[in-house]
């Protein structure tokens, strides 16, 4: 107890500095981050390089950054037709409409965002499902989505229809029996009502914003495994000034692993596949012993080192 406590002011001396030195803080987060009163969280900030290293300019930074997303939610997340005037959504007369084939038309963006969003929508609705966490509803929901009466609700933009089935039953020359059944699908991830939102929902409108801001990139499966941690560490941050930041600290993180989610680059030696690689050549360099045995079991690094879409929950 003595050592963890030890441990825990090494992390509160380097953190409660004006100047904080990274050099010193990544050398204590090495061997792992307290989790106590959001120590962990603002590591995070710090070394995803959201925060600035001086103290006194942190709250002008949240503001900005805070400003930026709003805007993102604000002019991102809209229908076609519709325009933005003093605040109030109002409609207006666009010659575009949804048979408009222009790759141009903002229907066309539209569909296109919807082919996305459905990948999106089916990867977060079973995100961690072993904790109910991201089922829950947050504390603290976009006011833009939650009162905009659905319309910046991106879940109904793909949402599932369920079908109605009936069962035909005859025995005999006797009466025939049918019996309707409702074929559900599963709502444990199910949208909060108006004024709400579930985290869950909140992680896809983060996905959804960084595939629009990243066309080159998009969204790719896996990406929702990443922001996951992220999200929840956030969230669970005591201090509420502090519960929010995640779409930044992902972005930048994507910055630097955006290599292994480029299919094209994925037999270069920054791609998913030379990244396997190196760690199977680490592992026989540090750990022969473990390696061999890997190696007799035909266990290729493919199978240790990166979890497969197709293996997911």
């Amino acid at each position: 107890m003595a050592v963890y406590k030890a441990r825990l002011k090494e992390f509160d001396d380097v953190l409660d500095e004006e100047e904080i030195d990274l050099r010193n803080l990544k050398k204590l987060c090495f061997n792992g981050i307290p989790d106590e009163k959001g120590r962990r969280a603002l590591c995070w900030r710090l070394l995803l390089d959201y925060l600035p290293v001086t103290r006194r300019t942190w709250s002008e930074t949240l503001t900005i950054k805070r400003e930026y997303f709003k805007m993102f939610v604000q002019e991102m997340i809209v229908m076609p037709g519709e325009n933005q005037i003093d605040g109030n959504r109002v409609d207006v007369t666009f010659a575009d409409h949804p048979l408009n084939s222009n790759p141009d038309s903002q229907w066309q963006a539209f569909f296109r965002d919807n082919e996305v969003l459905l990948q999106i929508d089916k990867d977060v609705r079973r995100l961690c499902p072993d904790i109910s966490f991201f089922q829950q509803a947050t504390d603290f929901p976009c006011q833009q989505v939650v009162h905009s009466k659905g319309v910046k609700r991106l879940h109904r933009r793909v949402q599932h229809t369920v079908l109605k089935s009936a069962n035909v039953e005859r025995k005999g020359l006797g009466v025939t029996k049918i019996a309707l059944s409702v074929r559900k699908a599963p709502e444990d991830y199910a949208p909060m009502s108006e004024g709400m939102e579930a985290h869950w929902e909140v992680v896809e409108r983060i996905l959804f914003l960084y595939a629009k801001l990243n066309p080159g990139q998009g969204y790719v499966q896996g990406m929702n495994e990443i922001i996951g941690p992220i999200y929840y560490t956030f969230a669970c941050d005591p201090d509420l000034d502090w519960r929010a930041d995640c779409f930044f600290c992902f972005t930048n993180l994507m910055g630097e692993i955006r290599d292994t989610f480029i299919k094209t680059l994925d037999e270069a030696d920054c791609g998913i596949n030379g990244m396997m690689s190196k760690l199977g050549n680490e592992l026989r360099k540090h750990d022969p012993e473990v390696w061999q045995h890997l190696h007799k079991q035909e266990l290729v690094s493919q199978y240790y080192s990166f979890r497969s879409p197709s293996l997911a929950p």
